[in-house]
């Protein structure tokens, strides 16, 4: 075992003086001090863990009030999530459905962008149709130049590249048809169709009427003869007899001219014709007028020229020119010949093959 060192012991004079009756009492007020420091110390410990658990009640109190508040937040909070994944769902179904409408206006949209380019086609291909024709059996230069325009507006409107190089065709055609020297064919085979008409009304040359003397002035009537007698009479009696006899010598006069015609004639007497040889006269004429016209449309402008030379030179030499009928018909004859319907009118082609290709490729 260790060795323990022991205190010190006091020897006997001290250990004799401390425990005297000083000595007692110092230890008892320090003992009482000490227990009175102990219960101040013990009521103030008291005091202050009764503050700090009133305080601490206070706060468990509060913190239970802020669970609740905090409890009662998070039921409404998962309210409003189940409200907001119901809305959430409610509006997926909403798109999804707006998706699918979208889809089905997508689709109306193509197909009616599909059928508007198909029928917009079919516009301009008949606009050219048309162009083709009036070229083609009227030689109607200018509906052709109205109907290329309308197909050149119509593929103005569509406005898309595939569209260009058929619009460039058209434009060409467009500017061709523009510097053609021909006649205005569908004019002149109006006039030409007028004038056949016409012609069973056109009186012949020997067929002409004598016009009527001029007619002298009418003779008063018994009233004003009466009173311009009596006037008379009133003023002159004996002039009364000369005047009449004037008077009836004009009128002699004015007869007899009517008797005597005096005309000068620039050419030969016209022929003198049979009425079935007048009926052919004019049935030949109007067959010339015909065949001039079907020249005109066909444009055979010397076949045309021959028709018409000959339809003016039967017109000048059988029937009556100093009518005005005659005369009128001669002058748009003489207009007429002057057309030259032998130029040759494109057929566009070139049009017509870029319209069917860019037709299959629509319906393809």
């Amino acid at each position: 075992m260790e060795n323990q060192v022991l205190p010190p012991q006091p020897s006997a004079p001290e250990a004799k003086h401390r425990s005297g009756p000083r000595w007692n009492r110092i230890y008892t007020s320090a003992a009482v001090a000490a227990l009175a420091l102990l219960g101040w110390l013990a009521y103030d410990t008291r005091h202050d863990l009764a503050s700090v658990q009133a305080e601490l009640q206070q706060r468990v109190a509060e913190g239970d009030k802020s669970a609740q508040e905090a409890r009662t937040l998070a039921r409404q909070g998962l309210e409003q999530l189940e409200t907001a994944q119901g809305r959430i769902t409610t509006l997926e179904a909403r798109l999804h459905e707006s998706e699918t409408q979208y889809a089905s206006v997508e689709a109306l949209r193509a197909e009616f962008a599909r059928m508007r380019d198909e029928r917009a086609l079919d516009e301009i291909a008949l606009a050219i149709e048309i162009a083709v024709q009036q070229l083609q059996f009227a030689g109607n230069v200018p509906a052709a130049l109205n109907a290329l325009k309308a197909a050149d507006t119509r593929l103005a409107l569509l406005d898309q590249s595939r569209y260009l190089p058929l619009r460039k065709l058209v434009t060409r055609d467009i500017e061709t048809l523009k510097t053609l020297p021909g006649a205005d064919t569908a004019s002149v085979a109006l006039q030409l169709e007028t004038i056949i008409a016409r012609v069973d009304s056109l009186p012949l040359g020997f067929e002409r009427q004598v016009p009527p003397p001029p007619k002298a002035a009418k003779a008063p009537t018994k009233k004003a003869a009466a009173s311009s007698s009596s006037a008379a009479a009133e003023a002159s009696a004996p002039l009364s007899s000369p005047n009449a006899l004037m008077s009836l010598l004009g009128d002699l006069w004015q007869e007899f001219r009517g008797l005597i015609r005096i005309e000068r004639l620039d050419r030969p007497d016209p022929a003198l014709l049979a009425p079935s040889q007048a009926a052919y006269l004019r049935e030949n004429l109007r067959l010339r007028l015909l065949s001039a016209r079907v020249a005109l449309l066909q444009r055979e402008g010397k076949l045309f020229a021959e028709d018409m030379q000959q339809a003016s030179l039967w017109l000048k030499r059988y029937f009556d020119l100093e009518a005005p009928a005659v005369a009128g018909t001669a002058e748009e004859l003489a207009r007429i010949a002057q057309a030259r319907p032998g130029v040759q009118l494109p057929a566009l082609e070139d049009t017509q093959a870029a319209l069917r290709a860019l037709k299959s490729g629509s319906k393809r």
